[in-house]
């Protein structure tokens, strides 16, 4: 279940709002002049997106070593890098 509350109501019951996320694994999202700010969930939760999102990240990474195992390592260090020098080159011409 997800709440909306603004930052006035979570200055004045945090210690509420926090019980509710923990024990009642509300989801809690505080918003600032109408606009989404900030996200409070519970720890079993965080650890779950946690899980979730690094159970994606490796399934992407395999599906892309998975499609490039034609090339060796080297070849791919070397486009890497070429990649990044670009870049790097790009950033330094336009003063960042």
């Amino acid at each position: 279940m997800t709440n909306v509350v603004n930052v006035t109501q979570v200055r004045d019951n945090l210690s509420e709002i926090l019980g509710r996320v923990k024990y009642g694994e509300e989801i809690v999202t505080i918003e600032k002049k109408g606009k989404p700010y900030a996200v409070i969930i519970s720890p079993e939760q965080y650890e779950a997106y946690q899980k979730a999102a690094k159970e994606k990240l490796f399934a992407v990474v395999d599906k892309i070593q998975a499609r490039n195992t034609q090339y060796s390592e080297e070849e791919v260090m070397k486009d890497v890098t070429e990649a990044v020098e670009e870049v790097r080159q790009e950033m330094y011409e336009r003063g960042k």
